[in-house]
């Protein structure tokens, strides 16, 4: 068995009926199902809070600015900071005409927001229209967002690293600390993460509190605040490093 075949399939009830549908979650719902697929395309939108999506054995951050769509047949899992408000929509590839063969980010338009919101009042589960459906796909289309996401390590040992920073990614912990608590040579998990993401794990670690960096800024919290929220030292570091990774300033990606 491939670890693909260990990931569960998720079959939607009535799906095959509907060529696609939205579902709107309740705002306490943490997410975190557990890696999983199904055969419909899935975009993924929170339209409060942030939800961080794990797709293709990458990891991205996902305020109301941004959207991912992943593929169907994509192993993936979405984890929310309550409250969030998690809206979905799936959609069967016969009714898609998206090329997409990996995830992708999208950038949220106006009236792709208004259009989600609509599809997800009162909660729950509903269906979406043909004329409906083409309207939000061609929104879609011309969204697109130049972020390949965090490049998970394949190796356990970096991986499980990997994940602590995932959810505190201020924690300065140094590599060789790391290596000592899961008794392996340092030598051998920094190279984990060079051969696994083609990152250094410092490298790494700043990609992860980039992302975490994104919702705080867009919730209109100080640039000096977020600095240090997301284990930055001084707020020229971290403008620094924000610019090189999204190509602007942290204050533009607040307004």
């Amino acid at each position: 068995m491939t670890a693909l075949d260990a990931v569960r399939t998720v079959d939607h009830h009535d799906s095959a009926e509907r060529d696609a549908w939205t579902c709107a979650f309740d705002p306490a719902e943490p997410g975190a199902w557990g890696m999983h697929r199904h055969d419909q395309h899935q975009l993924v939108w929170t339209a409060v809070g942030s939800a961080r999506a794990e797709a293709g054995g990458r990891s991205w951050v996902l305020p109301p600015s941004r959207a991912l769509f992943v593929p169907g047949g994509t192993p993936h899992d979405v984890a929310l900071r309550p409250p969030a408000a998690l809206h979905c929509l799936y959609v069967w590839p016969r009714a898609c005409g998206l090329p997409w063969t990996r995830p992708t980010v999208l950038a949220v338009s106006g009236l792709l927001r208004e259009l989600l919101l609509s599809l997800g009042q009162g909660g729950g589960e509903g269906p979406v229209g043909g004329p409906t459906l083409a309207l939000v796909l061609h929104e879609v289309a011309g969204a697109v967002v130049a972020d390949d996401g965090l490049v998970l390590p394949a190796d356990a040992r970096a991986a499980a690293v990997a994940a602590r920073l995932l959810a505190d990614p201020g924690d300065d912990t140094p590599l060789a600390d790391w290596a000592a608590r899961l008794r392996v040579g340092e030598s051998t998990l920094r190279r984990a993460f060079v051969t696994g993401t083609g990152l250094t794990f410092t490298e790494w670690r700043s990609c992860a509190r980039l992302q975490t960096a994104l919702p705080l800024l867009e919730r209109g919290l100080p640039v000096a605040a977020v600095a240090g929220r997301v284990g930055y030292g001084s707020v020229h570091g971290f403008g620094t490093a924000f610019r090189r990774r999204y190509g602007t300033s942290p204050g533009a990606w607040r307004t």
